[in-house]
């Protein structure tokens, strides 16, 4: 049997690291436009590159990559966890930001039940907040943020002004910003 340490390398290391590298490129490099896309269409202020950068340091240091069930829906979310980190450590965020914060366009194949139960119930608190709005504010805001609606056609079914349906979505979003600011305690909500 040949000495496996030829030259002070430990073959299996080597062997390792080709590995690594080999399933690198095919199964997170080929991802990498779609995230930038992605990133690209936040409004949070992040630059893309060192989010992209940093999202591949960190898969780089992982001790394990076989336990990586969805490559690209695991890439998305190192790249969300690296955006929201970066909008928390900000002095100062547009409003916009916040609301892009819960939003992954990503679908996780491998959702367990405990991220299904988290995910539900996180959905019913949300459902509480928007509930607590101001009667015109959550109309306007289920309209936008949950039917799809043009703030045009707001507009129209609500008899408003597009500048009036526009007020009260953004009242509505920052109504969530100061929820999420809360600790999510509703009780600490005021409307302006």
């Amino acid at each position: 049997m040949r000495d496996r340490t030829a030259a002070g390398v430990d073959i299996d290391v080597v062997l390792e690291d080709i590995e690594r590298t080999r399933w690198f490129m095919q199964c997170i490099l080929p991802h990498e436009a779609a995230l930038r896309g992605w990133l690209s269409r936040r409004r949070a202020p992040v630059d893309i590159d060192d989010i992209v950068q940093e999202s591949y340091a960190l898969l780089a240091e992982r001790e394990r990559i076989d336990d990586i069930l969805n490559p690209r829906a695991y890439l998305f979310q190192v790249a969300h966890s690296l955006m929201v980190r970066n909008i928390r450590r900000a002095r100062i965020v547009p409003i916009l930001a916040v609301e892009d914060l819960g939003t992954m366009e990503i679908a996780d194949e491998a959702a367990t039940p405990e991220r299904m139960a988290i995910a539900h119930d996180d959905l019913r608190q949300l459902a509480g907040v928007i509930e607590s709005m101001p009667g015109r504010t959550r109309e306007a805001f289920i309209l936008r943020r949950v039917r799809g609606l043009s703030q045009r056609e707001i507009a129209a079914q609500m008899g408003l002004s597009e500048n009036t349906v526009e007020k009260h979505i953004v009242r509505g979003i920052r109504w969530l910003g100061d929820w999420i600011a809360s600790g999510g305690e509703t009780g600490k909500l005021n409307f302006f």
